[in-house]
This record gives structure tokens, sequence and C-alpha cells, in this order.
């Protein structure tokens, strides 16, 4: 009895439903992972997978659809005009159905663009769902990418002796390479994250509050806090930060249309004037500052 051949045809039908299963799967897993800087500071992890082994199989696995979908269509081209022929015979012509699926992919990436209602609701679930990931505030790195930093270099920016850290380090039995290897290789190596090794160290860590006399400019609030995450702290973490009291940057923020409360992040105040975080604060340490906010109709926009 002889073997019945391979088919192609069956070969990559099976490949496409495969691929739509498994970027299916991966594309929920990114749409609810915590933002990549907490996920890289923590290593998260789902199913011992980091976030960018999910990341690297879906691009896979997407690529795969792609070319699966073309391989498909090449052994069911016959049968593809077939239907075309007949649908243009019986005078049911696609014209209308290929109009009507074209408006909806452009009205699609429009809403996408300018994420207005219902698109900016789903924006919205999808940044509840990765922030939900915070449930303290050691989660939060103390810049972006704070993993990727040399030893010597972190301790640099955070103010820390560097002789210090690498003494106490070695004194709780952390192995690593010498001050230049990576904050985030190190901790892999000693089966923590970077996380737990910068709670190891974090007691060196020297952070001069700058006096509200300081006079800042909007460049040097740009140089010094963007990227460090200020928009998901509360306003009194961030007045305790920069040593402003609470009242006098409520009494600014006043002055310049605002309103906030203590328990508010930056990004959600700056969310309801239409303004960015950075921003705010650059209302509370450069004099007179005052942003562009939006209007009462493009907010409810």
């Amino acid at each position: 009895m002889s073997k019945k051949p391979f088919s192609f045809r069956s070969f990559s039908a099976f490949i496409v439903t495969w691929a739509f299963l498994v970027a299916t799967v991966t594309g929920v897993v990114l749409y609810i992972v915590p933002q990549g800087r907490i996920a890289n500071w923590v290593d998260w992890q789902l199913l011992g997978l980091l976030k960018e082994d999910w990341g690297n199989i879906h691009l896979v696995f997407g690529a795969i659809f792609i070319a699966g979908g073309a391989l498909h269509l090449y052994f069911n081209w016959k049968p593809f005009t077939n239907y075309l022929a007949e649908r243009i015979s019986g005078h049911l012509h696609p014209k209308k159905e290929l109009l009507a699926s074209l408006a909806l992919s452009l009205l699609l990436i429009v809403g996408a663009i300018s994420q207005v209602p219902p698109f900016s609701y789903y924006f919205e679930l999808n940044e509840r769902a990765k922030q939900a990931w915070v449930t303290s505030p050691e989660v939060e790195p103390p810049f972006g990418h704070a993993e990727e930093l040399p030893l010597a270099v972190f301790a640099k920016r955070q103010n820390m002796d560097l002789d210090k850290v690498t003494g106490e380090l070695r004194a709780k039995g952390i192995d690593f390479e010498g001050e230049r290897q990576r904050l985030g290789d190190i901790a892999r190596a000693n089966g923590m994250n970077a996380m737990r090794l910068y709670g190891l160290i974090r007691q060196f860590e020297a952070r001069p509050e700058p006096a509200p006399s300081v006079a800042y400019t909007a460049e040097d609030v740009e140089d010094r806090f963007d990227g460090t995450g200020i928009g998901r702290k509360s306003l009194t973490t961030i007045c305790a930060t920069v040593g402003v009291p609470l009242r006098t940057a409520k009494g600014k923020f006043v002055s310049a249309g605002i309103e906030a409360t203590g328990d508010e992040t930056l990004k959600a105040i700056a969310g309801k004037h239409g303004i960015n975080p950075i921003d705010l604060l650059k209302v509370i340490l450069v004099d007179g500052f005052r942003p562009s906010m939006a209007s009462g109709d493009e907010q409810r926009s």
C-alpha cells in the first residue's frame, strides 16, 4: 500500500491555523504585560518566558502567518479565481464589499492614530492592564533602562559611593566581574532581578533635595527628570523628591489653571489638561512657566 504524498495545500492550511492561534495568544499576553521598564527591572515572566521572549514569538509567528497565508492563497488560487468569476457572472459584483472593507480599514487606522472614542477606551484598558502590575513603588526603576547600565555608571547616576557599593555586594555574597558589568547581568548571574539587587545597595544612595530657591530652566527639568517615570508618581511624592512643599506646588498649579490633588499621579493630572507630565514639573520648578493646555473641546474629544 503506497503512502499518501505530502500535501503542501493541507500543510499551508494547518500552518496558517497554528500561526493564527499562537499570534493571538502572544498578542493577548503583550497587551497586558507591564511596561518595558517595569518588566526588565523585575524580570517579569509568564509561564517561564520573559516579555522579550513573548515578543519574539509573536514576531516570528506573525511573519509565519503572513507567509502561510500567501502560500495558502497560492495553492487555492484556482478556486479563488473561480469564485470571483462566478460572482461576476452572477452580476454580484464585489465592488461594494471591497469599498466597504477598505473604508472600514481606513477608519480603523484613523481611529488608532487619533485615539478618539471608542478607540481611546481600548488604549486606556491597555494602560490600566499594564499599570496593574505596579503593586509597590519598588517595582518602578529609578529611571528607564537602569538595569542596562554598568554598575559604575549606575552608582554615579544615583549619587552612590562606588567603593561602598562594591564592598556591600561582596559582603552579601554577590559575584560580579567588575564595576563595568551591567546591573541586570549581575542580578541574573546571582539568581535575582535588578530590583532586588538595587535594594541591597540603595542605602548608599544620596539624594540631596534641591532647595526651592534653586533656579531651574525648562531645559534643566527636561535634562534631569525626563525618562525617570515621574508621570506614575503622585504629586505628593514628586514634591518630596524635589524639595518643594505640596502647598507651594498646588499654589503654582492654581496660578496656571491646573486642578490637582496630592494623591493624583502627574500623568492623571496632565491627562485632564492635555499636557505632558514633565510640563507639570516645570510649573513646580520653573518660575512663571505656563504650559500650553488643550481647550475644553479638545479634551472632550
